[in-house]
């Protein structure tokens, strides 16, 4: 019998990671909370349950590298809107869009994002890949706001706070949007940011005026 190589059985185990994965993505988008079942995802994934505690341990590390891939995915994409862009006025401009593509507003996504969002002050794993996420997402938000006013001129006093601050409000118009899609239009949450962004322009965020 030939042995398998090193290499090839890494492959494989790989393989099997990502195909857990996309199927603990699966369960969670079509059952909510209910998804949150090593039984569930192994029938889903086609495995059996030992197999999926093999990989993963545990069901909050499959559900946390399920989370932290979801991010990286959606981040990846805005990126790449990004750098089809040129000037920081024209790529901040890129990463609005993208935030409201329907890729990103995608209501079958929203009981994936409920499920992670509740875990994280209850799980380690969860909380670590968001933590890891989150943190990624909100410098590429200040590398776009430090790019902005340095090159228009203006500025932004604190820019990690104003980062923050964007990052709550582009999560706040998905759920709701989510919640219910006849409250406004992508376009309308779009234009709502531009609007903020031109805030930032006339001076929101330019002086530490912190009660």
């Amino acid at each position: 019998m030939t042995a398998i190589a090193p290499k090839n059985r890494r492959a494989e185990a790989d393989e099997r990671r990502e195909s857990l994965v996309a199927a603990a993505l699966r369960c969670l988008v079509r059952d909510g909370h209910a998804g949150i079942s090593v039984r569930r995802i192994a029938t889903e994934a086609g495995v059996s349950v030992g197999l999926l505690n093999h990989h993963f341990g545990s069901i909050d590390a499959l559900i946390a590298d399920t989370y932290q891939k979801l991010a990286s995915e959606l981040t990846t994409a805005l990126l790449h809107e990004i750098e089809q862009a040129g000037t920081p006025a024209q790529k901040m401009d890129a990463f609005l869009v993208g935030s409201f593509s329907p890729r990103v507003m995608d209501p079958n996504l929203l009981g994936a994002w409920v499920v992670f969002w509740s875990l994280i002050r209850h799980s380690e794993h969860v909380s670590q890949s968001h933590e890891k996420s989150y943190g990624t997402y909100i410098n590429l938000l200040r590398t776009l706001l430090d790019d902005l006013a340095a090159s228009e001129g203006f500025t932004i006093h604190d820019t990690r706070l104003a980062a923050i601050g964007l990052s709550a409000m582009l999560d706040g118009l998905w759920i709701e949007w989510c919640l219910n899609p006849e409250t406004f239009s992508p376009a309308n949450a779009l234009h709502i940011c531009r609007c903020w962004i031109k805030g930032l322009r006339h001076g929101a965020f330019s002086t530490d005026d912190v009660v």
